[in-house]
């Protein structure tokens, strides 16, 4: 079955190379005996040589199972030695604070070293390394096989590498277009309209997550009957897709000119016929699905249109609204809105019922409707995808396969494969971020202060990263990509569209535990496991799982995730504080949470706790312990 192989390991490789060139590890590990310096040293080596295997792996969107479980595998071991490496700068400081107060009383030992390496950390930690070492070179050994027999059988990278995005059109492939006439008439009224601020042509950009219908949107726009009588002497449309290249984009505008016969090649001789083409004409360009664009670049290519007549109107589609930030376009940025439940019915039955079976629209019965409403969430992509499948069928096992997964399987012309593209095409300190957000539930509403922390606490955004202005900013990016949207219900806070927090998911399951039950189930590859999230649903502030199940029971087996780096609460159904009683069992402070070593979130909120143990400061990752709401006392 084919799979969705995420880039995440690359980023958790850059945060390694961070720590193993760190003064702190280095300085601490060379003072350290048993080998531990030399290992550190086979780690780095070690990672260089799977990073090479690692760039020819990850440019791959759809993958066999085989590489997503040796991309999984890489990136359980990259974690182990992030943890291991973790430790180095407390065991220092550690060593520090207990050497001082001895040197400060004994003058006498001042010729003995500032640290006294223990022997059983300098074992246990060389010997920890040593088996990431090892485990890291039979994955390197297992890649460098397969590479070398796809080789031998004529089977590269390049092959199954990412396709460029199938063309677009201006050419009306549906028809009939549901619940768009509001903003189809709205876009049309701003083209009519004369550009304001003596410029000669406007820019229009219509922003929306991937399946929402941006293309179809413009399109319709584009060949609007109203437009006819406007007198575009000129008329265009490109699919631009990830490069903004000038040339590729200057050659399909040429159109406007009505001959194709002698395109210059070079950048002056398309600039100078661009422009020969538009002047003193008024001109329609749409340019579809741009990710990203450059001011320079930007300038360079519409330059030419400054000759056209006033009126003119260039259109843009984007995921990203930061595109109509850069091209200084933000007074006319359109957000394209989720379809109504109606016109998403609609839509469905259009690409459902075949030739001939519009007769048994009847026997679709209201349980099936709401199936194909959850389904379709809203996005025109998704009930064309979910009606294309079920169009074969016949409607007496149609709720059959609406209560199975496979409209969401990586099946080349599945709405997932849209989403995973603008996985695939965010930033690489953007791709962890986005994944982490797999730990909270469907239609789970957040505030950027709470994920912006939880980011920061996991290790996922570092205080020293010079990319960031401002910790906020990797929230923004998120959000002007359309994958975080404003709630409905609350102003401050934010969610994921259904079919975005699945794309997360996929990308995180190996390694996040998420319970929606009063029974936590323990997956299979425990071993994998770093995160766990608990959902707590409450209705004005009575919960709805009662206290004493808050215990042995619900945590049972907790124990058995050594590697967890989160334990965190997430509320449903209320925005405010419950003042019920709600405890936690002692079994789950006392006996539980001490063999998680290596939790860096720890959370409480909420819960009435009148003693937590000592054993607790023996945690040494841990960054983040969250009490909010809570009375607690120590042991």
């Amino acid at each position: 079955m084919a799979c969705f192989v995420d880039p995440l390991v690359s980023q958790l490789f850059q945060r390694l190379f961070q720590l193993l060139g760190s003064d702190e590890v280095r300085g601490f590990a060379r003072q350290l005996v048993e080998g531990v310096d030399s290992e550190l040293e086979e780690l780095k080596t070690k990672l260089r040589m799977i990073g090479n295997l690692l760039n020819r792996a990850e440019d791959i969107q759809l993958m066999d199972g085989a590489l997503k479980e040796w991309l999984d595998n890489l990136q359980h071991w990259a974690h182990d030695a992030e943890d291991v490496l973790d430790e180095f700068p407390y065991e220092a400081l550690r060593r520090k604070l207990k050497v001082e107060p001895q040197e400060s009383s004994s003058k006498g030992l001042s010729c003995l070293p500032g640290y006294f390496p223990g022997r059983l950390f300098n074992v246990n930690t060389g010997s920890e390394i040593k088996k990431i070492n090892n485990r890291l070179e039979q994955l390197r050994q297992q890649r460098s096989a397969e590479l070398n027999l796809q080789e031998l059988s004529g089977v590269t990278s390049s092959n199954a590498a990412l396709q460029r995005p199938e063309e677009t059109s201006s050419v009306q492939p549906e028809n009939f277009v549901y619940g768009r006439d509001e903003d189809i008439a709205k876009l049309v009224e701003i083209v009519k309209n004369e550009p304001t601020g003596g410029r000669n042509f406007r820019v229009i950009t219509i922003v929306g997550m991937g399946g929402i219908g941006k293309t179809t949107v413009a399109r319709e726009v584009y060949n609007h009957k109203e437009l006819e009588g406007f007198k575009f002497e000129g008329k265009a449309w490109a699919r631009v897709s990830f490069n903004f290249d000038i040339l590729t984009i200057s050659r399909s505008l040429l159109s406007l000119k009505g001959s194709m016969l002698s395109v210059p090649s070079d950048s002056n001789g398309l600039q100078v016929e661009l422009q020969n083409a538009v002047s003193g004409k008024k001109f329609l360009i749409v340019l579809d699905d741009v990710w990203k664009v450059k001011y320079n670049d930007w300038e360079k290519l519409t330059s030419p249109f400054k000759a056209g007549a006033p009126g003119s109107t260039i259109i843009i589609t984007t995921r990203d609204e930061d595109v109509a930030k850069t091209i200084r376009c933000s007074d006319s940025i359109y957000p394209l809105q989720l379809l109504s439940r109606e016109a998403c019915k609609s839509l469905f039955q259009e690409h459902a019922l075949a030739t001939g079976l519009a007769a048994y629209t009847d026997r679709i019965t209201d349980t099936i409707h709401e199936k194909v409403i959850e389904r379709c969430s809203g996005l025109p992509l998704a009930a064309k995808t979910l009606g294309g499948l079920l169009h074969s069928k016949s409607i007496d096992t149609w709720e059959k396969i609406l209560d199975s997964k496979i409209w969401i399987s990586s099946k080349e012309n599945d709405i997932l494969p849209v989403l995973k593209l603008s996985y695939l095409y965010l930033p690489s300190y953007l791709k962890r971020c986005f994944a982490y957000c797999a730990i909270f539930p469907e239609d789970y509403e957040f505030e950027e202060e709470e994920l912006v922390f939880l980011w920061m606490a996991e290790g996922i955004i570092q205080p020293f990263d010079e990319q960031l202005n401002e910790t906020g900013q990797y929230f923004r990016d998120l959000c002007s990509r359309s994958l975080f949207q404003k709630s409905n219900n609350y102003a401050s806070k934010y969610v994921m569209h259904d079919l975005v927090h699945n794309l997360a998911e996929s990308v995180f399951s190996k390694f996040s535990l998420r319970s929606e039950q009063a029974i936590i189930k323990l997956p299979e590859n425990i071993e994998m496991i770093r995160h766990f999230s608990y959902v707590r649903w409450y209705i004005e502030g009575v919960f709805l799982i009662p206290h004493y199940m808050e215990g042995e029971k619900r945590f049972r087996g907790l124990e058995k995730l050594k590697n967890l780096r989160t334990f965190l609460p997430v509320f449903k159904r209320s925005d405010h504080y419950s003042n019920s009683q709600n405890y936690v069992s002692a079994i789950v402070l006392f006996d539980v949470l001490p063999q998680l070593k290596k939790l860096r979130v720890l959370s409480f909120e909420r819960y009435q706790i009148t003693h937590i143990p000592n054993s607790i400061g023996g945690l040494i990752h841990l960054r983040s312990y969250e009490a909010t709401y809570s009375f607690e006392m120590l042991e």
